[in-house]
């Protein structure tokens, strides 16, 4: 039992407030710059593929991930780094399949990255305009910051040590 407490031992408890808000509304612009980045790509004048985008990252992040992540996690019920461990209430603590959600999750955010950018670069191919461009620079720049705010997120995780899907891992 004392092995499995080192396990835990450091971290944060829960996130400061303030980090889940952050963290948030990074997320936000950056999921924000992809949809509005990808906006042209319409079909009778509708923005499927921008809407697709969103209910892909809504169904993925605050559901399907939850499930499978969160319910079995250190922080399920409590603020972890993005505020999502408490999300996961709506699901049977320990309901998920951990290794089923750490597939999902790296084939999420692949997903999330690579359809804004292959949008970005059809549309500036086919609609060149400068605002899109703006657009495209800014969503590739915000795409290693995602990843160093990820990997910083890990690094204060009390799973770090455990989890596969650790970032920490890589220091």
């Amino acid at each position: 039992m004392s092995e499995e407490k080192n396990l835990f031992e450091n971290g944060f408890e829960e996130y400061p407030f303030w980090w889940v808000f952050l963290q948030n509304i990074f997320l936000l612009i950056y999921f924000g710059t992809g949809f509005a980045g990808i906006w042209k790509l319409q079909i009778y004048r509708i923005p499927f593929v921008s809407i697709t985008y969103i209910i892909f990252i809504v169904i993925m992040l605050l559901f399907v991930l939850r499930k499978h992540l969160c319910t079995n996690c250190y922080y399920y019920g409590k603020r972890c780094n993005t505020g999502w461990g408490k999300i996961a209430l709506i699901f049977r603590k320990n309901s998920g399949n951990y290794k089923t959600g750490t597939a999902l999750a790296g084939l999420t955010w692949m997903l999330v990255t690579l359809i804004p950018v292959t949008g970005f670069i059809i549309i500036l191919f086919s609609n060149f305009s400068i605002f899109t461009l703006v657009l495209f620079v800014l969503f590739v720049l915000l795409t290693p910051v995602n990843f160093i705010i990820h990997k910083k997120a890990c690094e204060t995780c009390k799973m770090r040590f455990i989890c596969p899907a650790s970032m920490a891992k890589t220091i």
